[in-house]
């Protein structure tokens, strides 16, 4: 009997997922532990930390952008994005590091919207499974 391929938005939804995990991994050091880019907060990338999106992860071009996804506290990802000054925090994080034109650039094409195929997505996955275990094992987890 056949595997039941997974949907579009299943697989859209993992590549979310390991992008987020790997985003964290990449930015923690060899003990496991990052910084929320918002408030400062130092964590383990799997205790409390997120993958917090500068642009909303929706259906745009820059949803499964690593340059898009950096590691937040819950907080501040949850709250502190929508109801504090966070988004504005985030704003000069990023152009602190990617520079005024790339940030505008993604500020200006946010509402592009891109439909990522099956290949696509599978081809992100895989991707990100290898980045991940090689940053696992980096940190010993």
């Amino acid at each position: 009997m056949a595997t039941k391929k997974k949907t579009l938005p299943k697989l859209k939804n993992e590549a979310l997922e390991l992008m987020q995990l790997l985003v964290r991994l990449k930015a923690s050091d060899d003990n496991g532990y990052c910084k929320c880019v918002t408030c400062d907060a130092v964590s383990l990338f799997n205790k409390g930390m997120q993958g917090g999106h500068f642009i909303s992860r929706g259906k745009t071009k820059w949803c499964l952008s690593e340059e898009n996804v950096h590691p937040q506290c819950a907080a501040c990802n949850g709250f502190g994005m929508k109801y504090h000054n966070k988004e504005a925090v985030y704003t000069i994080y990023m152009q602190e590091m990617y520079g005024y034109e790339f940030v505008q650039n993604m500020l200006d094409t946010q509402g592009e919207i891109v439909k990522l195929s099956r290949f696509d997505l599978e081809d992100n996955i895989k991707d990100f499974k290898e980045q991940i275990k090689f940053h696992k094992d980096r940190i010993g987890v």
